[in-house]
């Protein structure tokens, strides 16, 4: 016997299975998830309240690297995050990102672009 989702698709109480997987595997690391943009517009809402409810990443343990701008070495502050609660960072771009501008930023030909979203900001 098929599953609900599988023999009614077009049901409004069933989830499809992929929904399910995308939610399960949303990526933490905001400098390798994929735009909201480029999500079904059918399931962006679902997968927003799942970033809400995981919070922002904020890797407080992890040792950010120096690097050198004009002659002077910085880097990420930790305390940043108690600043600024929507504030995220990425390991994997060594860059800062805003988590609500990922999750409702749509007109990326705004002022800002995508550097609080997609290119992260360390600068």
């Amino acid at each position: 016997m098929d599953s609900p989702s599988q023999s009614n698709p077009g049901s409004s109480n069933v989830r499809p299975i992929e929904v399910d997987e995308i939610l399960a595997n949303l990526q933490a690391d905001p400098g390798l998830r994929t735009r909201m943009t480029d999500y079904s517009p059918n399931i962006r809402d679902e997968i927003r309240r799942a970033y809400l409810q995981n919070g922002p990443c904020q890797p407080r343990s992890y040792k950010f690297p120096q690097t050198n701008q004009s002659g002077i070495n910085r880097r990420f502050i930790v305390q940043w995050f108690d600043e600024y609660d929507w504030l995220e960072y990425s390991i994997a771009k060594d860059a800062a990102f805003c988590l609500h501008c990922y999750l409702f930023k749509l007109n990326f030909d705004q002022v800002g672009g995508d550097a609080f979203t997609g290119v992260g900001f360390n600068n």
